[in-house]
Parts: C-alpha cells; sequence; structure tokens
C-alpha cells in the first residue's frame, strides 16, 4: 500500500529550502551572520551582542514574542547590549562539550585541557557542525507540529520553513542572525516584516514549547556514553550517524518512530557500515539506549533503505552534502545490501 506523504514532501521542501540558502548564504559571506556556530571571538565583542537591534525583527523582551527555555523559569536577557558568557575556547571553564546539562553544551573544566589537546581541532570541527545540526532538527520539529494542525499554501512552505529555523535560531544561540538575514536567504521573496509574523505565528501555535527532544538529541547523548569520558571522539562514526539521521527526514514512514529510537537505529547502521563484519549492538549500547535489537529493527531497515538508495534516491542534496571532505565523505562510504539474520537477533543477559 503506498504510504501517505503529503506532510513529508511539505516539511522537506520547506526546510530543506531554507537550509540549503542558509548554506549559501553562509558560503558566499563567511564574514557575516555567524551566530549559528560556536565562534572564538574576544571577550569584550562576545559581551557586545549584535551591532544593533533589527527594526523589523521580533521583540527582544522577554515576554514579547521570545521563545522561553523553560516556562515560568527566568533566563538571561536576550537583549543586544546584556552581557553573556563569553564564547571564547579558554574561558569559563574550558571548551564546550557534548552534554545535557546547561543547555546544548556544557563546559569542560580546564583540566581536562592537555589530555584533550591532541583532539582540539577534531572536536572543534565536530561541535560547529553539530550545532547547525540541531538547528535544523529543531526547525523541522516546528514544521511538523505546525502542519499538523494547519494548512499551509505550497507558496508559503519556504517562508514557513524559514521562519522555524529563526525560532530555532533564537532557541539554540545567544548571538542569533537577524529577521533580515533569514529573509535575504529566500532571495528576499518573502520580507522581514513576513518571517516575523510566520515566528509569531509558530510561537503561538506551539504556546512557546520550543525544547523539544529530537533525534540528535539523543543520537548525541546516545554517542557520548558509548564512547566514554576518556575516549577521542569517533569523528567518522558520529559524523556517519549523523547523515543517517539527516536522511532520516526523508521518509514519513520515519515519523511514527520516537526520536529516541531513529537515534538508536541511526547508531545501529552507522556501527554496521563502518564495522560490517562486526556485531553493532551489544549489552552495553543495548543498556545505554534502552532499546534491544527487536525494538529498533524496523526502523534500522528503513534507515538502511534510504542509505542504499532503495527509497528516495532521487533527492541529492543530503547525499551531496556528506560527499564533502568536511563530513569525511561518509555518504561515499558503502554499506552491505543486507544486515546480517545474526545481528538482528536480541542479546540476552548471562544469568538473568
Amino acid at each position: 500500500m503506498a504510504r501517505p506523504r503529503t506532510r513529508s514532501v511539505a516539511r522537506m521542501e520547506a526546510t530543506a529550502a531554507a537550509a540549503a540558502a542558509a548554506e549559501e548564504e553562509e558560503a558566499g559571506n563567511p564574514d557575516g551572520a555567524e551566530g549559528a556556530a560556536v565562534v572564538a571571538v574576544a571577550p569584550e565583542a562576545a559581551a557586545e551582542g549584535p551591532n544593533e537591534p533589527n527594526a523589523g525583527e521580533a521583540s527582544r523582551e522577554p515576554d514579547a514574542g521570545q521563545a522561553s527555555r523553560e516556562p515560568d523559569v527566568a533566563g538571561p536577557s536576550r537583549q543586544p547590549g546584556a552581557a553573556g558568557p563569553s564564547r571564547e575556547p579558554g574561558a569559563a571553564g574550558g571548551p564546550r562539550q557534548p552534554g545535557a546539562a546547561g543547555g546544548p553544551w556544557q563546559l569542560v573544566p580546564n583540566a581536562a585541557g592537555p589530555a584533550v589537546a591532541p583532539y582540539v581541532e577534531d572536536i572543534d570541527r565536530y561541535l560547529r557542525s553539530l550545532e547547525f545540526h540541531m538547528l535544523i532538527y529543531l526547525a523541522v520539529s516546528y514544521v511538523d507540529r505546525f502542519l499538523s494542525r494547519n494548512v499551509v499554501n505550497r507558496e508559503r512552505l519556504q517562508l514557513l520553513g524559514t521562519s522555524a529555523l529563526f525560532v530555532a535560531s533564537k532557541y539554540e544561540d545567544r548571538c542569533h542572525p537577524s529577521a533580515r538575514f533569514f529573509s535575504s536567504i529566500t532571495a528576499d521573496t518573502y520580507t522581514t516584516q513576513q518571517v516575523v509574523a510566520m515566528e509569531a505565528n509558530i510561537l503561538s501555535f506551539l504556546n512557546f514549547q520550543m525544547g523539544s527532544p529530537t533525534v540528535i538529541t539523543f543520537l548525541r547523548r546516545f554517542l557520548f556514553s558509548c564512547r566514554g569520558s576518556n575516549r577521542p571522539i569517533n569523528i567518522r562514526l558520529e559524523l556517519m550517524c549523523i547523515y543517517l539521521a539527516e536522511l532520516s527526514l526523508l521518509d514519513d514512514y520515519n515519523i511514527r518512530f520516537l526520536p529516541s529510537i531513529v537515534a538508536a537505529a541511526c547508531l545501529f547502521v552507522g556501527k554496521f557500515t563502518l564495522n560490517p563484519n562486526t556485531r553493532p549492538w551489544n549489552l552495553s549500547v543495548q543498556r545505554i539506549t534502552g532499546y534491544k535489537v527487536s525494538d529498533i529493527e524496523d526502523c534500522i531497515r528503513s534507515i538502511h533503505d534510504l542509505q542504499a538508495g532503495r527509497k528516495w534516491s532521487n533527492l541529492r542534496a543530503i547525499r551531496s552534502k556528506y560527499e564533502d571532505d568536511a563530513f569525511e565523505r561518509v555518504s561515499t562510504i558503502p554499506s552491505p545490501n543486507t544486515i546480517k539474520p545474526s545481528f538482528l537477533r536480541d542479546l540476552k543477559y548471562v544469568n538473568g
């Protein structure tokens, strides 16, 4: 039976168009709109915030159209002049690492500096790429939730996706790009005022509940826990898993799965792709993820089909993106056409 894909196609067109335009804009203007990445700047520059407020942008006052990170809990001011923690890598306790405490990134004590020194460049590259993916997944979540109850004309889907990215950037970044920037990445198809108006519609409809967990949220935790705090990052595995997670967005079939299940399936397929003769799932990974192989088998097969090009092979944007050297060319790494049946059997603990 053919699967309905209206909602999936709509959200793909909305977010993919906005994200692709954003990447092109940033590639052509490396010195501008750097709010979407963790950048090293001087402490005084980090404290200043944006040079001047954007006239067409939604108010930055806490009670005026701004997404709150936690209801009824006072958070840091987002006014342009408000001083905040320095983004300098060595400031306030050291470089940023993935973690749940304190927001998307937690600070690692300076004492860990000598231990991670050989891996600083790899860690920095990974964090910069992962932060952008967080924006994309949040934006997709906002678009999905909005389209579940609202009808949006095809001509306004790009506006919805662009405004969703705008909201996500505000949630994730202290120094986010302006509404004017998001208007410009649509080639000025939509004005700044239209971006801000759609932002208000999204926030109102979602009742300012902006912090829903995404696939990347769980994938980051699984990878960190599997790696352990004393082992270096396996950049290729983590990029492979992120690539597979992005592929999962192409097929509306995956909407039925919880984000944690999709994350676990991406981890399984990622490990299988890089080490096809080694069982991807073991008792340690099962304990960390909370899933047996049988719990995620259906999702594993869906992700593997997408990776092998058996579904949506005509959609090339994500595959082409991960053919770049910056992403270790993970989309070009072949995976066996079939997964060994023994790899899909559940493991049992010894002595119960």
